[in-house]
């Protein structure tokens, strides 16, 4: 009888600890905290986080916008082409950041690192507006930093408060990620965080030009129109007005930040225009190069790691170089093939 009663009462207890059995959800195949690194976050393969499904107009929207960003090093002699270095030019501490920078998850050329995290960067901010990585690292006996890694860190159910940031990981975000129901701390000090150019209008504005982007891209051909040509009726709807309409509505929604929907020329827009929107994103994309180098380098400098290093990158064109292409555009004096050409990579 005792230990009939020992058995209920342990059951019951168990059952208050866990009233969703919230244990039975854990797996270490998708969850596993390495005890020799100081990582705290938890990936969530969940994306109930994000107000509006990656695929339409705003796929192909931040595919065009990201991808052109930075030269691809696989490319032959574009290592050469765009030197990349650390302020001290020593081999052992560039295979030791690009070990830690790149999102390969491998020990490759700076350059190719540096490529690979500005991409990726570039990649979430077009796509969520913000960018957080968890600097992870690990120390020898002596206590010096003798490898690190930056995590990247998904937004979803992650705020700031105070000096500290806190991931929640609620029960239906656990079920998905087989992790565990709880709130975890992460020291700001530990966070990379890099945003939308406020300039262009922030994480609010892109996050906004995404959403409406999916909105308009739902219905290439409307459904009340198909039905009538399954009935093989005409009701005088023009769908080469309806996609001429759409196609200019994104093209205001996007203008300031110079997406061509992949048509240069078009029977809506001047050639002038189209070389316009043209630098206007080789703008976009300069600004925000330069911010995540800054802020990556920034990273380096500061607590924990404090490396002591800068990465620098030759033969990119600057925000500058696009000004100077807009006044000649403005007076006339160049063609409109010199100004493509002088921005390729």
């Amino acid at each position: 009888m005792n230990i009939s009663n020992e058995k209920i009462t342990k059951f019951i207890k168990n059952i208050l600890k866990d009233p969703l059995f919230l244990k039975h959800w854990e797996d270490p195949f998708y969850y596993h905290r390495h005890d020799d690194d100081n990582r705290l976050s938890v990936v969530l393969a969940g994306r109930r986080g994000k107000p509006y499904p990656y695929r339409g107009d705003s796929f192909m929207f931040i595919q065009d916008m990201y991808t052109g960003i930075m030269p691809f090093m696989v490319y032959s002699g574009e290592r050469e082409k765009y030197p990349t270095k650390l302020e001290s030019n020593l081999k052992q501490r560039e295979r030791f950041i690009s070990s830690g920078i790149s999102q390969e998850g491998r020990n490759i050329f700076l350059a190719d690192a540096l490529c690979d995290f500005v991409r990726t960067t570039a990649h979430a901010l077009f796509s969520q507006g913000v960018a957080f990585y968890e600097i992870v690292y690990k120390k020898d006996a002596k206590g010096n930093i003798e490898s690190f890694d930056l995590e990247y860190l998904q937004p979803f159910y992650l705020i700031h408060f105070f000096n500290n940031y806190y991931q929640i990981i609620p029960w239906w975000e656990a079920k998905e990620s087989r992790a565990r129901v709880r709130i975890i701390k992460i020291p700001a000090e530990k966070i990379l965080k890099i945003d939308f150019p406020k300039q262009f209008g922030g994480k609010k504005k892109i996050c906004s030009v995404l959403k409406k982007l999916w909105q308009l891209s739902k219905e290439t051909i409307p459904d009340f129109y198909m039905q009538t040509m399954k009935d093989n009726q005409n009701i005088g709807f023009n769908l080469n007005e309806f996609t001429k309409v759409k196609y200019l509505e994104i093209a205001r929604l996007v203008k300031h930040l110079g997406w061509n929907q992949r048509q240069y020329s078009d029977n809506y827009i001047t050639e002038y225009y189209s070389v316009v929107r043209f630098l206007r994103k080789k703008k976009l994309e300069a600004v925000i190069r330069q911010e995540i180098i800054f802020k990556l380098n920034k990273c380096l400098n500061r607590a924990p790691l404090n490396i002591g290093e800068k990465i620098t990158m030759e033969n990119l064109f600057s925000v500058q170089d696009v000004e100077k292409q807009e006044k000649l555009l403005k007076k006339g004096n160049i063609k409109f093939k010199d100004i493509f050409d002088a921005f390729k990579i």
